[in-house]
């Protein structure tokens, strides 16, 4: 281990927390590093990170250059990563970190990023480069030209969230300025899956979206209608700027279904006196489709915490915490919450920054579904560490698959001003279930069978099959009553992702806690198989199995053949219509690939 290392747990060991035997929710995780922390040296400042399905770290970061390290689930770095867990691209000294979660991981497991790009090594102009890496971290020369691609829409391009949609396109937004003080423009725009920007994408693949104040931007979604969602706040310098989302449909028009006109907003402070000082920092989606947004608010010289929810629709959802919002102060302290993450039981968790000591520190706040409070969790819902001789933060939090809790970040020595990469784990009481023998899923035909077996189901009221496309966020598929006794249980999902999906089974305990089985992963082949899902369906409908080297003509009919609408889908195997505009009853979809019609029978709720 290297000196360093050891040099720097004695500032481990000034760092306070609540611990106890029990390994209360909250509490640092001992099995983990050193007392729950991971600390290495590395170029890489700022980092925000993800999980990988093997469980495995990946955090991007870095200012001169794109730093890349991969850790193993215990902490210690992966060595079959770059060179020994680590990898730097500077395209010629011309990179700058991201400043904000601008990466996802492909299905093929390749790495996407958006970061600044200096174009002629000049800070007077700051273009986006689109990258893509190898899943072992080299660049991947087989996209745009030689690894990356680059957009410059005025002098000064700044990307601040990024999605990729299931057809493999990438969409990046965020903010584009003429000058720094120009601060009235937004844009989205769309890639290729190999690079190239999308020209079926509003003008030539850019939307650029004007304001009349200042607004910046902070996030991106994607909705399971393939809708675009994009977290801003409005009106920086105004003294209650709004928490701002805009809904774009997926050729990049405005979504006008949503919020109103396509814009929904969150007032902190409104019809309150004085000067509310409101600033959001992250937008994320709930697996039901809410969307949860997270910053700061407060009067006059206070800072803390502020919360809200809008439901998919885009309207303020009224039964979270108080009529849609949460402030929450945090001590004697300005507090900021820049972070956030769902647990599989609807519970939400929130990464802050608080200024209790002289120096930074970590808080991580546990909130109830309802946005009320989780008192059980850490110290009355809070749980906090701090440095006395350093500046500690965290940029990312995450809930691995056996319920712990993981924060990656940074820690900074007040002496000599060094940066080294921090991670830290806390204890969470969603671990992974002991009485699970064997789980598997399996391909039979045109469904993935999900099986599992228990040892013991002493407390246990029931089952849930989960499913995920990206191994983060799942939803419940099916929930079946437990039996009692030890036993065995099939579950057929007959409408599976195309592609890759993981899958894991959640124990509901008669006491309303949950335990998780391990996450198993299953590659879906269509085989050519043309379906429909979810049938019965309400708003949306996806066509699946479609061959993306031809042009795909789907209709709809009424049961005696009249045609309602007919669309055109190229380059994908799959395709989402619109069924909201239809009464419910019984309808034909006809699916025509090179002369062979697939005739499907859809039933509209």
């Amino acid at each position: 281990m290297k000196n360093i290392y050891k040099f720097l747990i004695v500032f481990v060991s000034l760092f306070t927390t609540k611990q106890n035997i029990y390994a209360q929710a909250g509490t640092l995780d001992a099995t983990f590093g050193d007392g729950g922390f991971v600390i290495e040296d590395s170029f890489s400042t700022d980092s925000h990170s993800i999980i990988l399905p093997d469980g495995k770290i990946l955090l991007i970061g870095g200012n001169a250059g794109l730093a890349v390290d991969r850790f193993n689930q215990d902490g210690s770095y992966d060595e079959s990563f770059g060179i020994n867990g680590h990898n730097r691209i500077s395209l010629n000294g011309k990179l700058w970190g991201p400043a904000h979660k601008t990466f996802a991981l492909l299905p093929d497991g390749k790495i996407i990023c958006a970061t600044l790009y200096l174009p002629k090594s000049k800070f007077a102009i700051t273009d986006i480069a689109l990258l893509r890496l190898n899943s072992n971290g080299s660049l991947d020369s087989s996209f745009g030209k030689n690894g990356f691609d680059s957009l410059q829409l005025d002098m000064y391009n700044t990307a601040t969230g990024l999605v990729v949609q299931p057809d493999g396109k990438i969409v990046i937004s965020g903010d584009v300025q003429k000058n720094l003080y120009d601060e009235q423009r937004t844009f989205i725009c769309r890639y290729m899956p190999d690079g190239g920007l999308d020209p079926t994408f509003g003008e030539g693949g850019v939307v650029i979206s004007t304001y009349v104040n200042a607004t910046s931007s902070n996030s991106l979604v994607i909705n399971a209608a393939g809708k675009l969602i994009r977290g801003s706040t409005y009106d920086l310098y105004g003294s209650r700027s709004p928490f701002m989302l805009e809904s774009f449909n997926s050729d990049g028009s405005k979504d006008a279904g949503f919020g109103e006109d396509g814009v929904a907003k969150y007032v902190f402070g409104e019809g309150q006196e004085g000067s509310w000082n409101n600033l959001m920092f992250m937008m994320a989606q709930q697996p039901d489709g809410k969307l949860v947004c997270t910053g700061e608010t407060g009067q006059d010289e206070d800072i803390f915490m502020a919360l809200c929810r809008f439901n998919a629709n885009g309207s303020i959802d009224a039964s979270f915490g108080v009529d849609g919002g949460m402030i929450v102060p945090y001590k004697n302290s300005d507090v900021q919450a820049y972070e956030l993450c769902f647990q599989p039981d609807g519970k939400i968790i929130t990464l802050a920054s608080p200024e209790t000591h002289p120096f930074l520190g970590i808080t991580l706040v546990r909130y109830t579904s309802f946005g009320q409070i989780d008192a059980s969790f850490g110290e009355n819902g809070f749980s906090s560490v701090f440095n006395d001789t350093a500046h500690i933060e965290a940029s990312s939090v995450h809930i691995l698959s056996d319920g712990k809790i993981l924060t990656t970040g940074q820690l900074t020595t007040y002496i000599g001003q060094k940066t080294y990469i921090l991670l830290a784990r806390f204890n969470n009481d969603n671990v992974l279930a002991s009485n699970f023998k064997e789980v598997k899923a399996t391909q039979n035909n045109e469904a993935i069978t999900i099986t599992w077996q228990t040892l013991n189901e002493s407390g246990t009221k029931s089952f849930t099959v989960e499913r995920s496309s990206n191994a983060n966020d799942y939803g419940g598929i099916n929930t079946v009553p437990a039996k009692g006794v030890a036993s065995n249980y099939s579950y057929p999902d007959k409408n599976p992702f195309s592609g890759t999906s993981y899958y894991r089974i959640r124990e509901n305990a008669a006491n309303g806690t949950n335990t998780f089985s391990a996450v198993v992963k299953v590659v879906f082949n269509d085989n050519g198989v043309i379906s429909l899902y979810p049938n019965p369906a309400k708003n949306t409908v996806t066509v699946k199995g479609l061959n993306k080297n031809t042009t795909a003509t789907i209709r709809i009919t009424d049961m005696n053949g009249r045609e309602i609408s007919k669309q055109n889908f190229t380059q994908s195997n799959t395709a989402t219509l619109n069924i909201r505009a239809l009464a419910q009853g019984s309808y034909f979809v006809l699916v025509e690939e090179n002369g062979k019609v697939t005739k499907l029978r859809m039933i509209k709720e």
